[in-house]
C-alpha cells in the first residue's frame, strides 16, 4: 500500500514538472514569437549584429550571460552552505530552473520554488528565506547605484531648485545607507520577528537571519556588485551595437536609472518587453533622438539574459526533488 502511494506521488510529481516546463515554453512562445510587434525586430537585430565588428561584440554579450548567471550560482551556493552543500553544477541548474518558473509568475516569485526544489536535504522554508536574503543583496546594489545615479541625473537633466535637489540627495543617501545597514545587520530581523510572537513552529526558521557574519555578507555583496557590472556592461555593448554612441560614464548612469525603476515596478517576466523599453527610452530621451535603438537594445538584453536561460531551465525542471518534511 505504502509503495503504491509512493508511485502515485512520483507520477504526480512528474506531471507537475511537465506542466511547469510546458507553461514556461508556452509563455516564452507568446512573448517572443507570437507577437506582431516582434516580427520586424528579428530582422533589425540580424542586420545590426552582422555589421562591422558587431558579431564579436554580440558573442561577448552572450558570453557575459553565462558568466552573469554563473556568478549568481556561486552567490547562491555560498549562501546555501549553511544548510546544504551543493556543487557548482547543481547550483547553476537551480538558478536556471528558478528563471524558468519565474518567467510566468508575478514579480518572479516562482524563482524561489524553482531553486529550492533542487535541494535534497535542506528544509525548503529555510532555503527560501536564505534565497530572499541572497536576492536582497542584488537588489541592494541596484537600489544604491540607482539612488546615487538619481542624484546625478537630477543635477544634469532636471531643472529643480538647488534646495530641493539637496534635500532629495540627502534622503537618497540616507536611504542607501539604511538599505546597506539592513543587509549587513540582517540578524536584527530575527529579534524583530521574535517580538511579533509568531507561532512557535517559526522559531526554527528565524535562526537563518543569524547564520551569516558581516564578512560573509560583504563577500556575497561583492559578488552582487560583480553581477551588476556584468549585466550593465551587456546593456552598454548592446546599445553600441544598435548605434547609441554615448560616453561610458553617461551610458552607465542611464543604465543605472533604468535598472533602478525596473526593480520597483511590479511585472511578470514574459510581459517585460514593453515595460523595459518604455523605462529605458524615458531615461535615454535627453541624450538620444533614436528611441527605437534603445528599445531594441533592451529587448535583446531581455532575450539573452532572461529568455534563453529560462529555456535552458526547462530541462533542469525535471531534476526537481520532492524532499522530506522536517520533523517536529
Amino acid at each position: 500500500m505504502e509503495q503504491s502511494k509512493r508511485n502515485i506521488s512520483k507520477k504526480s510529481w512528474l506531471l507537475i514538472k511537465f506542466i511547469i516546463a510546458a507553461a514556461a515554453l508556452w509563455f516564452i512562445y507568446k512573448a517572443v514569437l507570437d507577437k506582431e510587434s516582434m516580427s520586424g525586430w528579428w530582422d533589425i537585430i540580424l542586420v545590426s549584429v552582422s555589421s562591422g565588428n558587431h558579431p564579436v561584440v554580440f558573442l561577448v554579450v552572450l558570453l557575459f550571460m553565462i558568466i552573469n548567471w554563473s556568478v549568481e550560482a556561486l552567490k547562491w551556493r555560498k549562501m546555501m552552505r549553511k544548510i546544504e552543500t551543493l556543487s557548482f553544477g547543481r547550483s547553476l541548474e537551480a538558478v536556471f530552473s528558478g528563471l524558468t518558473v519565474s518567467f510566468f509568475t508575478p514579480n518572479r516569485v516562482g524563482e524561489y520554488a524553482g531553486r529550492v526544489f533542487h535541494l535534497s536535504k535542506a528544509d525548503r522554508i529555510e532555503a527560501t528565506l536564505i534565497t530572499v536574503i541572497e536576492n536582497y543583496s542584488q537588489l541592494l546594489v541596484t537600489l544604491v547605484t540607482g539612488s546615487l545615479g538619481t542624484i546625478v541625473y537630477l543635477k544634469l537633466f532636471v531643472n529643480i531648485p538647488a534646495y530641493l535637489w539637496t534635500g532629495v540627495s540627502i534622503l537618497l543617501v540616507l536611504f542607501s545607507l539604511a538599505c546597506l545597514l539592513l543587509f549587513l545587520n540582517v540578524s536584527i530581523l530575527e529579534t524583530v520577528f521574535r517580538k511579533l510572537r509568531l507561532p512557535a513552529s517559526w522559531d526554527h526558521y528565524l535562526r537563518v537571519f543569524s547564520f551569516y557574519s558581516t564578512k560573509e555578507l560583504l563577500s556575497v555583496l561583492g559578488l552582487a556588485c560583480l553581477r551588476y557590472l556584468i549585466f550593465s556592461t551587456q546593456f552598454y555593448l548592446l546599445l553600441q551595437i544598435f548605434g547609441i554612441d554615448l560616453s561610458i560614464p553617461l551610458c552607465f548612469l542611464l543604465i543605472a536609472m533604468t535598472y533602478y525603476v525596473m526593480s520597483v515596478v511590479p511585472t511578470i517576466a514574459w510581459m517585460e518587453i514593453g515595460v523595459r523599453g518604455t523605462i529605458a527610452t524615458y531615461f535615454f530621451s535627453p541624450v538620444t533622438i533614436d528611441p527605437i535603438s534603445v528599445v531594441n537594445a533592451s529587448i535583446t538584453l531581455w532575450l539573452i539574459n532572461i529568455v534563453i536561460p529560462a529555456l535552458i531551465g526547462c530541462f533542469f525542471v525535471f531534476s526537481f526533488k520532492l524532499g522530506k518534511r522536517r520533523e517536529g
